[in-house]
């Protein structure tokens, strides 16, 4: 007789509750018809507000076991104290690296909200951190997790042959939306705000999915892609130091594949007028916002970017044409459950529970993928004129 082993109750702390922590509270906690051998649970949550703000919070989600999360209104007690699995830090990025730091000199698995850090520099001191203390450290680029994500990369891009040219955008007005106020994180340089990092990582993440294989390697005959050209048009937010905003960034890698990619993003234009940013994030465009396009075919998914459901693939290689002689479409969608944000849980989870209580060597998720992104940020940084603070820069 085969006994049934009782599912994994992965206990999630939360290190700041934005809106974000808001979306991954309610996926984590939908009702599963699949990997129900996977359990998520709400056990702690810290804020720098008021104990009555963080119940305040557990109460608008509908959170049915509000009354047992331990609430704690400073993050070093609750990182010391606290008995969970694993911390989702989901703080602005600005102080990502301060937080994160923390929490693995504490011990602490961390799923760490993107960008994962202001540089390359402090994801590597991160990892190391994570290392030196055999913990799982993960970037929370949610996008890279979903199951269209998955079969792009296992399936579609062997079909399309090599990859020659990339076309990425993400283009979002949040800078002209009425509903952000004056003290809004995305309108404060202070905090690490810009298009770059807000929504820039996104589609340089689409270029790296396409240059790498699914476990993060990329061809070994290839050069390393870099960035050779950025520029900005700046945003005067009225409240801080002008934002960069209108960013075009191109990429190329030589040696045996070359390819060129072209990555583009603003907070101003184009998109929905419609109040509300998941509205706005819902809404159709008139033109995919990624191109992956090869020898025998191009891959095209629509807007948004960042929660892929449907893409398209046009195949003109000689086999594929119709009887017409014309270019063969396939249409293949992979269903999202919820907003999205769970199949990144269940990654991070998965490890921890594989790795059981007495690790012997630390895990960092995606780590190969997240480093290549950070350092192409920091080459556009760089090209494009874009600067910061020291202290958001800096490593300790």
């Amino acid at each position: 007789m085969t006994s049934i082993e009782p599912p994994f109750h992965c206990r999630w702390a939360f290190l700041g509750l934005s809106s974000i922590a808001e979306l991954f509270y309610r996926d984590l906690t939908l009702p599963r018809d699949e990997e129900k051998h996977l359990q998520h649970q709400l056990v702690a949550v810290s804020t720098t507000r008021s104990t009555e703000a963080a119940a305040s919070w557990l109460a608008e989600q509908q959170a049915p076991n509000a009354s047992t999360v331990r609430i704690y209104t400073s993050y070093a007690d609750m990182l010391r104290e606290g008995d969970f699995d694993v911390v989702y830090i989901s703080t602005p990025h600005g102080v990502h690296f301060e937080h994160a730091r923390a929490a693995l000199t504490h011990g602490r698995n961390v799923l760490l909200e993107k960008p994962a850090t202001m540089n390359k520099a402090q994801y590597s001191r991160l990892a190391e951190i994570a290392k030196s203390n055999k913990v799982v450290f993960m970037e929370a680029m949610w996008t890279r997790y979903f199951p269209l994500t998955r079969y792009l990369q296992e399936e579609l891009l062997s079909r399309i042959g090599p990859v020659k040219r990339i076309l990425a955008d993400y283009s979002l007005p949040l800078f002209g939306d009425p509903t952000l106020t004056a003290n809004s994180r995305f309108l404060d340089k202070k905090t690490g705000s810009g298009s770059l990092l807000d929504l820039g990582v996104y589609p340089l993440t689409w270029c790296d999915l396409a240059l790498s294989s699914a476990d993060g390697e990329e061809g070994e005959d290839d050069q390393p892609v870099t960035v050779k050209y950025a520029e900005t048009i700046q945003h005067e937010t009225g409240v801080s130091d002008p934002l960069d905003d209108i960013t075009t960034i191109i990429l190329s890698r030589s040696g045996q594949s070359p390819t060129t990619c072209v990555v583009t993003i603003s907070s101003s234009i184009p998109g929905s007028a419609k109040l509300g940013l998941k509205d706005k994030l819902l809404r159709e465009k008139n033109a995919p916002c990624v191109r992956i396009q090869g020898e025998k075919g191009e891959i095209a998914l629509p807007f948004p970017p960042i929660r892929p459901e449907t893409l398209t693939v046009q195949y003109y290689g000689p086999d594929k044409l119709d009887d017409n002689g014309f270019e063969t479409t396939e249409v293949i969608t992979k269903p999202v459950v919820g907003w999205g944000l769970r199949y990144q849980a269940d990654v991070i989870a998965t490890v921890i529970r594989d790795r059981g209580s007495h690790p012997s060597d630390a895990v960092i998720v995606g780590e190969k993928g997240s480093s290549r992104v950070l350092e192409w940020v920091d080459q556009a940084k760089l090209l494009a004129g874009i600067k910061y603070e020291a202290e958001l820069e800096r490593v300790w």
